[in-house]
Order: structure tokens, then sequence, then C-alpha cells
């Protein structure tokens, strides 16, 4: 299984975006060759030789008010394909935060545990085996971080070690040259514009907020929900974080290696809830 990973906006109060997503696309290796194809040939038919164009310029407001009409072709056709597959999408979606987030040195931010928590109970429920991690690189520091709290998390706490199906060496790669890295970063804007414009709240009112319910909704389709017997917690595929980018380290996480269900203790569900 590959997992390909992007953020839409950052967490932190100096950033425009009111809600920060981080979003993961579960692929099966065997599906990527067609995939890219279909991503090659989509593109070459309305773009030509182009670039790679990035989500924050595919969608946007423009794209239906200017008729826009091969970013909108693109986008349409990249969230068709994907959900032509047996693919699997989660996201977790934060609120800006009032204040910087101080995350200690070799320290998994919040967002990226919820999402590979989300991709171990899915390969674990579909007995599936090791999912690789795949980011869209964004400099060699910021990326080095990442892979060290990753590789931190699942090797030195008892609880990460508890997780048997994240493949313990995340890669980042350039979505110029990894096509399907591009589903996460159209995606994740997708579910950054349903959110921003509060569209779980309300009906849209413009065209343009008609068009991102209708794609959420397809991106919608392809995520699991969660649900921990023992401890009667529903966590969504979608997950809404809010503020709170604080969660408890505490060696109270551990597993029977006979009952994967059981992975996680009803306190801790208590303390990621909003």
């Amino acid at each position: 299984m590959l997992t390909f990973i992007d953020e839409s906006g950052y967490p932190r109060p100096t950033d425009s975006t009111k809600n920060p997503i981080l979003l993961g696309v579960c692929i099966h290796e065997n599906d990527i060759k067609p995939i890219t194809n279909q991503i090659y040939k989509l593109k070459d038919s309305i773009y030509g030789k182009q670039d790679e164009i990035k989500s924050t310029k595919l969608i946007r407001e423009a794209t239906i008010t200017k008729n826009r009409t091969n970013n909108k072709a693109y986008v349409e056709g990249m969230v068709d394909i994907i959900a032509s597959y047996d693919a699997a999408i989660f996201a977790v979606i934060m609120d800006k935060p009032d204040e910087p987030i101080i995350v200690p040195e070799h320290h998994l931010p919040k967002q990226y545990y919820l999402l590979l928590k989300k991709v171990e109970f899915y390969c674990n429920h579909h007995h599936y085996g090791k999912a690789m991690m795949i980011f869209d690189e964004v400099h060699e520091d910021a990326d080095r971080k990442i892979a060290e709290a990753i590789t931190g998390f699942l090797f030195k706490t008892k609880f990460g070690r508890s997780f048997h199906h994240i493949l313990e060496m995340p890669l980042f790669v350039s979505s110029a040259v990894t096509p399907a890295v591009q589903f996460a970063d159209i995606f994740a804007g997708i579910v950054r514009h349903y959110y921003e414009n509060e569209l779980d709240q309300k009906e849209p009112e413009t065209e343009f907020q008609e068009w991102i319910v209708s794609l959420f909704t397809k991106l919608h389709n392809l995520t699991e929900n969660n649900f921990i017997p023992k401890s009667h917690y529903l966590e969504y595929g979608f997950q809404k974080m809010g503020k709170n980018f604080s969660y408890p380290v505490s060696e109270k996480f551990t597993t029977s290696d006979n009952d994967d269900e059981n992975l996680l203790c009803e306190d801790f569900f208590n303390d990621l809830s909003e």
C-alpha cells in the first residue's frame, strides 16, 4: 500500500489558511501504473506538456467565475480517476492556532500522528501489509524533522511500536515528477475549501461552493471511520481536531499481540476528541 500525503495550508497564526489540512491517499501498489497512465493522459489532453499545476491555482473561485474550463476539467478528472479504484482517503482538519505551536524535538506533531493512526487501522482492518508513507517534499530541513519524528514515534514509543502496518521509512518526493502525489495536493485543497466555506454547516450559496461540495462528496465516499469496540469511540476518517495540537504521551498505550482492535485506551480517545 502506498499512502501519498500533502498539506494545504500550515497550522500557524501567520498563515492565511483558516483550516489547514493534512491528507493522505492510500493506493494499492498494483494500481499505480494504470493510475499514473491515466494522470498523464488527462494532463496531456488538457494542458499538453505543461508542468505541474498546484491546487492553489486550480481550486479557487476564478475557476468557476472566470470559466477556467481546463482547470475545472483537470480537478474533476483527478477526482474521478481515484474514485474508480479501490483507494481510501483520510484527512485531519485543523483550526488556525492562536499562538505558535511548540513541538519538542523529534516529537511527532499531532496531525501526523492522527493520519498515521488512520492508515494503521485501515491496513489492519483489511489485512493489508505495510503502507509506505510518501510525502510531497517541502525542503530538506522540514522533511528531515518529519522523517525523524515518524521513525522516532514508531521505534521509541510503546504505542508507536504497536503499529505493524506503517513502513518505518517515509519517502519525500517531488510532486512534479511523481504524479500520484498530485492527488493529495488537489484533494487537500478541496477539503480545505469545503471547511473554510463552512459547507459542513450550511448549504452552498454560490456556484463555486456547489462545485466544492460535489467534489468533496466524492472524496468523502472513499474514507473509512474507525470504531473501537472496547472504547465505544468512533474516530472519523475526516477528523476535525480544532486547535488542540497537544496529545498525551503515556505508557498506558499498550496493545495485545492477539487483539489489534484494542490499540487505544478509552482515556486516550477522550483526550483526542473535540
